[in-house]
């Protein structure tokens, strides 16, 4: 069974609204994760490469600001996965009725929109931390390979 957690939206215009989070497949993840790092990659972005280090509530902190050194493309698909691990429960009070597929008319408060994406976001952060320790020390490899030839003279 995936792993998954409940948002209750405590105020706002959304407030009582219960929604549920569930956690890609391993394999779904993995490879949610490696396209965000070559995303940051093709970037040209060092971030991810320093967070590393950073524990995964810490990461999980940087996430956001990963995505703003991303491309709109690769952002756009990297959210959307996320967006697609949330459903809604229509009857909160209710733990037999089923989650279902979130509609545009079920959220009005852009807050909500940012918390379903930092709570999926939270759910994923171990496998991107997995990845970037996979994929960075290859992307460092060969972004010093490709110096080793642009450095001046002056500088040898």
């Amino acid at each position: 069974m995936l792993k998954s957690t409940e948002y209750l939206v405590e105020e706002g215009a959304d407030k009582g609204k219960l929604f549920v989070i569930t956690r890609m497949s391993a394999f779904a993840a993995d490879e949610w994760a490696r396209d965000i790092v070559r995303g940051l990659a093709a970037a040209g972005n060092k971030l991810l490469t320093s967070s590393i280090d950073l524990g995964v509530g810490s990461l999980a902190n940087v996430s956001f600001a990963l995505f703003g050194a991303m491309h709109k493309e690769d952002v756009d698909r990297a959210l959307l996965l996320l967006r697609e691990c949330c459903q809604i429960r229509r009857d909160a009070r209710n733990p037999l009725v089923e989650p279902t597929k979130i509609l545009e008319v079920d959220i009005e408060d852009p807050q909500t929109i940012k918390n379903l994406y930092v709570k999926a976001f939270e759910l994923h952060v171990d496998f991107l931390k997995a990845a970037a320790e996979l994929i960075s020390p290859i992307v460092a490899a060969m972004a010093a390979e490709d110096n080793k030839g642009k450095e001046s003279p002056a500088a040898t």
